[in-house]
């Protein structure tokens, strides 16, 4: 017992003697969001897949954004991470398509206490496929709280509707979109007004620029750094060149997207890294 004590001693000796200070505490994340479906891939052992989900760990609590098109890949992917479906809190939809809705049934069934969000008017299938698994979803209108914090935009008019979730951290808004089919510039706008914020620190999502060419994209971002749109994680439909235009307006705030994609918000700045996993890449 004495040898132990004296170890643990003669080490803490030699922190103090290295830099003259006890060794400094690592800063706990404000926020912290992992891509857990995308059709790129952050890791050789992630799987790509067209569709989008998200799950952010903010002030305790657990919110899942979207849901992807494949259950079975969404639940691997889920373990892959050491993240138990019971842990997710809340379950937010951001439209009815199916590479956004069809893994959402499947966690449930594994966590049916988790709320679930749907738009009211999602086509009556959603509806039927959710009681047939007993899910009773909150039919979003308006805007509203997820939890403390966290809030949903309720239905931005578009061709599907959507609604976008926006967290309210100490550095400004960071929001998340599914696929922005009300078009990606109406649905900041929309966070702003409704937030009465003007900072958007982060935009991550799909933002629907995959079938348009160079001149609209570059005016949607030139609209995106008027409405101050610091950072951007351009994923799923957003498309190749959009990936690459974003890139050379934006340089390091552009920040790559892909299933297993990990960003934290840590002492005001983005932390960009891989999420961990039950297993080591070789």
């Amino acid at each position: 017992m004495k040898t132990v004590t004296l170890f643990f001693c003669a080490t803490a000796l030699l922190v103090l003697s290295a830099t003259g200070e006890p060794p400094a505490k690592r800063a706990k994340p404000e926020l912290d969001i992992r891509i857990i479906f995308d059709n790129t891939s952050a890791r050789r052992n992630f799987l790509r897949s067209w569709g989008f989900s998200a799950l952010i760990d903010f002030r305790g609590k657990r919110v899942l954004f979207d849901a992807g098109s494949d259950p079975i890949l969404l639940l691997e992917h889920l373990k892959k991470m050491r993240i138990d479906p019971k842990t997710i809190d809340h379950a937010v939809i951001s439209h009815q398509h199916g590479d956004h809705l069809r893994g959402v049934y499947w966690v449930f069934e594994k966590n049916p206490a988790m709320k679930v969000h749907f738009l009211d008017r999602f086509p009556d299938e959603a509806f039927r496929r959710a009681k047939g698994v007993k899910m009773k979803p909150h039919r979003v209108k308006g805007p509203f709280e997820v939890v403390p914090g966290i809030f949903s935009t309720g239905v931005v008019e578009g061709l599907p509707p959507e609604q976008s979730l926006v967290i309210e951290t100490s550095k400004g808004m960071v929001m998340l979109v599914g696929c922005s089919h009300p078009g990606v510039v109406k649905l900041v706008e929309t966070a702003q007004r409704q937030r009465q914020k003007k900072t958007v620190r982060l935009l991550m999502g799909g933002f629907h620029m995959h079938r348009q060419g160079p001149e609209k994209i570059g005016a949607t971002i030139a609209q995106l750094q008027d409405l101050n749109v610091q950072s951007v994680v351009p994923s799923h439909c957003s498309g190749a060149l959009a990936v690459d235009l974003f890139k050379t307006a934006y340089g390091k705030q552009a920040i790559s997207a892909g299933a297993g994609r990990r960003i934290q918000l840590i002492d005001g700045q983005l932390k960009v890294s891989v999420a961990e996993t039950d297993k080591q890449e070789n």
